[in-house]
């Protein structure tokens, strides 16, 4: 919406410069005026934009916090993985060693 200039103003105008010439200058001023408006509210605009995604994640960078965190979670799960292994050979070890048909079995060898 382009600004426009107080009739009084105009009226101003037109005493000291003529109907013609406050005419030109009124619409001169309402350009420029307009424009200015138009370019202040494209460079607020763009400080807006700017600003907002300063403060929120890009998908790129979400992306490749979520690759991190998989990349270290894995290398958890096969630590966990190598623990829990190692918890089912010592069970299956003791499991067979506690079996009364197995230590006589051992005790055979044993002899």
């Amino acid at each position: 919406m382009p600004a426009t200039i107080p009739v009084d103003v105009y009226e101003e105008f037109e005493k000291g410069l003529g109907k013609e010439g406050a005419r030109k200058i009124v619409k001169g001023l309402e350009a420029v005026i307009s424009d200015f408006t138009e370019y202040k509210w494209k460079v607020t605009k763009d400080e807006l934009l700017g600003a907002i995604r300063k403060e929120f994640l890009t998908k790129e960078l979400f992306e490749e916090k979520i690759n991190t965190l998989r990349i270290e979670l894995e290398g958890k799960v096969d630590k966990l993985n190598q623990k829990f292994n190692f918890m089912i050979i010592l069970m299956i070890i003791a499991l067979t060693l506690m079996n009364p048909v197995m230590a006589e079995v051992i005790k055979g060898f044993l002899k």
